[in-house]
């Protein structure tokens, strides 16, 4: 398995792992919504231009699968997001341990002064890795969506 950056020729693939996710996966997981699109996913992969560099994707890929994808946001604003799923086959395996690693050392390499994410209150595995890498929670709300969430930060002591 390698993890790598999201790059160009990577949008149709990135809509195929977001769709084929469980609708358990989706509901705990939806910055795209329910369903997407390549063309929504080849926007994202604009995004991770250097020229743009608004966004920090990266990707797990075995066999020519994506597997696994994790981001940073909205990194040109002062509330760099942070998001993280795995493909139901894989959950389990230590996968998004590595991702949330490899998020943290980028956030940590462009000198983020924080780190905010927002994961549902019954996901209880997806908070304690947080947690494991930094994250407090530091609000509870209702989303539209009906569900309850955790608002997360982590605090990177960085000048960003």
């Amino acid at each position: 398995m390698k993890i790598r950056r999201l790059a160009s020729g990577d949008a149709e693939a990135l809509a195929a792992f977001y769709n084929g996710l469980s609708w358990h996966s989706r509901r705990t997981f939806r910055p795209l919504g329910w369903e997407t699109t390549p063309e929504v996913c080849e926007g994202i992969v604009r995004d991770n231009h250097p020229e743009r560099d608004r966004k920090f994707d990266l990707i797990a890929v075995t066999g020519g699968e994506i597997v696994g994808w994790g981001f940073l946001w909205h990194l040109d604003t002062s509330q760099p997001t942070l998001g993280l799923a795995v493909a139901d086959a894989y959950q389990g395996m230590r996968l998004g341990n590595a991702l949330m690693d490899r998020l943290m050392k980028e956030a940590h390499r462009r000198n983020l002064s924080r780190v905010f994410l927002t994961v549902v209150t019954d996901n209880e595995r997806a908070w304690r890795l947080y947690e494991r890498h930094g994250f407090v929670r530091i609000e509870a709300f209702r989303g539209d969506d009906g569900l309850p969430y955790y608002r997360m930060i982590a605090e990177l002591g960085a000048e960003g």
